[in-house]
C-alpha cells in the first residue's frame, strides 16, 4: 500500500515542532558547522516499520540518509537500520521523534504479524484487521504499521464506509430493517454497508435488507457459530462478509478462527500492541 508522503511529510514536521518549537538549549554548545556519522541500531528482534518515516524526517532536516533495511523486514537486536551523515545539531534535532515513532510502528507491526501467523499456523483463510481505535495525530502511522504487519487497516476514518453501531440501532429501537433501509437512502451507492449486531436473529434480517458487511460484536465463538449456520442453511453466507470482533487476544484467538468468518478486527494491535521493539542512535 503507497501511502500519501506529503501527508507524511507535514505531521513529521509538526512532530519536530512539539520537540523544539523554538532551540534545542542541550546542543547549544555544538558548533553549527560540525559535520558526523551516526548509525541507527536496533536494541531488540522484532518486525520493521517506519523506515520511510526515519528518511523523510531526516530530508526535512537536510541529514544524508542511507537506509540498510525496508519497512516489513525481521530485524535482530544489532541489525544496522539506518546511517546517516550531516550536521551534528540536525541529528541530534531528529534523534528522538525518528526512534520514537519508529519504535511505535514497529511494535504494532510486529505484534500483527504475530496474529498473523497464528492464523497461518490454523490453516484458516481469515484476515486480522485493526479497528479505528488509534491514538489522535497518528492513525496514519498506526495504520501502516498494521499493513506492513501484514493485517488489514479497516476504515481510515468515518468517510471510508458505514459502519452501523449499537448506538446508531438505539435510535430505530433495534429494528435493524429500518435502520438499514433509511440509511441505503441517504448514502452513495459507492459506500459499502456494515452493521454490527448483537443478536443471532438480526444476522437474517441484517443480510436480507442489504448489508455488505456484518460485524458479530461481543459474541462467543458458539453464537458466531450459529450466526454463520443461520446463513447457510438460508444460503446467504457467500452473500455477506462477516466480521467479528470483541475482546480478541492472542489467547483466544484460535476459539474465534474455527467458524472461519472472514475478519477478525482487534483494537489490540494499535492500542495494546504485545511487543516492544527498541532503537538507539549512535555517532561513529
Amino acid at each position: 500500500m503507497s501511502f500519501n508522503r506529503i501527508l507524511i511529510e507535514k505531521k513529521i514536521r509538526e512532530f519536530l515542532l512539539e520537540d523544539c518549537m523554538f532551540i534545542d538549549i542541550s546542543s547549544k554548545s555544538i558548533p553549527t558547522d560540525s559535520i558526523s556519522s551516526a548509525k541507527i541500531i536496533a536494541k531488540s528482534d522484532g518486525y520493521l516499520s517506519g523506515i520511510e518515516e526515519i528518511e523523510i524526517l531526516f530530508h526535512v532536516l537536510e541529514v544524508d540518509v542511507t537506509l540498510k533495511k525496508e519497512d516489513g523486514d525481521q530485524i535482530q537486536n544489532g541489525d544496522v537500520i539506518v546511517e546517516l551523515r550531516g550536521r551534528t545539531k540536525d541529528i541530534l534535532l531528529g534523534e528522538r521523534v525518528g526512534l520514537n515513532l519508529m519504535s511505535h510502528m514497529s511494535a504494532i507491526t510486529s505484534t500483527t504479524r504475530k496474529f498473523v501467523k497464528i492464523i497461518e499456523k490454523s490453516g484458516k483463510i481469515v484476515k486480522i484487521a485493526c479497528t479505528r481505535k488509534t491514538l489522535p495525530g497518528l492513525r496514519l502511522f498506526e495504520k501502516k504499521a498494521v499493513d506492513f504487519g501484514k493485517g488489514d487497516t479497516h476504515r481510515f476514518n468515518l468517510d471510508d464506509m458505514v459502519l452501523l453501531k449499537s448506538t446508531h440501532l438505539k435510535f430505530y429501537n433495534g429494528n435493524v430493517a429500518e435502520l438499514l433501509k433509511n440509511v441505503k437512502n441517504n448514502v452513495s451507492f459507492t459506500k459499502k454497508i456494515e452493521v454490527e449486531v448483537e443478536k443471532v436473529e438480526d444476522v437474517l434480517i441484517a443480510v436480507q435488507n442489504g448489508a455488505d458487511i456484518i460485524m458479530l460484536d461481543n459474541m462467543n465463538p458458539d453464537s458466531i457459530q450459529d450466526a454463520i449456520n443461520l446463513l447457510k442453511k438460508h444460503d446467504l453466507r457467500e452473500s455477506v462478509t462477516i466480521e467479528v470482533s470483541g475482546n480478541i487476544t492472542q489467547d483466544n484467538l484460535v476459539d474465534y478462527l474455527i467458524s472461519e468468518p472472514d475478519i477478525i478486527s482487534t483494537s489490540v494491535l494499535t492500542q495494546k500492541p504485545t511487543e516492544f521493539v527498541d532503537f538507539s542512535l549512535r555517532f561513529d
